[in-house]
C-alpha cells in the first residue's frame, strides 16, 4: 500500500512539473486555469482512469502531450464561462 502512495506521489510531482512549464510557456493557461485545480483535476483523471503502471512506463513528451490536451479542454470550458468578454 505504502509503494503505490509513493507511485501516486511521482505521478503528481510530473504532471505538477509538466503543468507549472506549459503554463509558464502559455499566458492564456495562467490568465483562465487556477494552477492548483488544474493540477489536482488532471491527477485526479490520470490515477482513476489509467493505471500507475501504464504512466510509470509512459515517456515525458508523452504525458506532456495528454496533459496540454487536457489543459486546452479545460482553457475552453473557462473560456465559455468567461464573462469579461
Amino acid at each position: 500500500m505504502q509503494e503505490l502512495s509513493r507511485e501516486k506521489k511521482e505521478l503528481l510531482a510530473r504532471i505538477t512539473k509538466i503543468v507549472e512549464h506549459l503554463m509558464q510557456k502559455d499566458s492564456s493557461y495562467q490568465y483562465y486555469l487556477e494552477k492548483d485545480k488544474t493540477i489536482q483535476m488532471i491527477f485526479k483523471y490520470y490515477c482513476e482512469k489509467v493505471s500507475i503502471k501504464e504512466l510509470k512506463a509512459m515517456s515525458d513528451f508523452r504525458l506532456t502531450g495528454f496533459v496540454e490536451g487536457h489543459l486546452m479542454t479545460l482553457l475552453l470550458i473557462e473560456g465559455e464561462d468567461d464573462t469579461r468578454f
